[in-house]
């Protein structure tokens, strides 16, 4: 097996429910064929760099993903018919994959998404603790001295 990534651009003015459906068809297609997906990162919308079929601004989606050349192939089929994607690339990051080491990054990042929906108060103790320290530490103190104050030092100096 080998593992791939993708990036495509899609539609600007898609929802975010449309923009949902289209990632899930397009991990449903790699899953279909035996692949595993490894991770799904949104990067948004952003300014073409030149523009493509008269627009200027597109929804970029990368997904990476191992499987068979086969299923890149389907992939990239199924995102050349979809009226809804500008442009795609799709990029072999490596030809031999442990699957034990593609299931632990896959369990990691189920992890920091868990760690990153906590409340507030959580986030707040937990970065206290791995700092090695308590949250008064930060106690507000200036950075620097106030500006009238260093305007008279440079007068002094410019006396002097």
């Amino acid at each position: 097996m080998r593992r791939y990534e993708t990036i495509f651009i899609t539609l600007a003015d898609l929802s975010p429910e449309e923009m949902e459906g289209i990632i899930e068809r397009y991990k449903t297609i790699i899953t279909s064929q035996n692949g595993v997906v490894v991770k799904v990162d949104k990067w948004g919308k952003r300014k073409l760099a030149y523009p493509i079929q008269k627009r200027n601004d597109g929804n970029y989606i990368l997904i990476e993903f191992v499987g068979e050349h086969e299923v890149l192939a389907e992939f990239e089929r199924n995102l050349k018919y979809d009226e809804n994607i500008l442009r795609f690339q799709s990029v072999n990051l490596s030809d031999k994959v442990d699957m034990e080491e593609i299931e632990r990054e896959i369990a990691d990042a189920r992890e920091e998404v868990i760690t990153d929906v906590a409340p507030e108060g959580e986030k707040i103790e937990e970065a206290g603790k791995e700092s090695g320290g308590d949250d008064t530490s930060h106690a507000e103190e200036p950075l620097a001295e106030p500006a009238e104050q260093i305007t008279e030092k440079e007068e002094e100096r410019v006396e002097e």
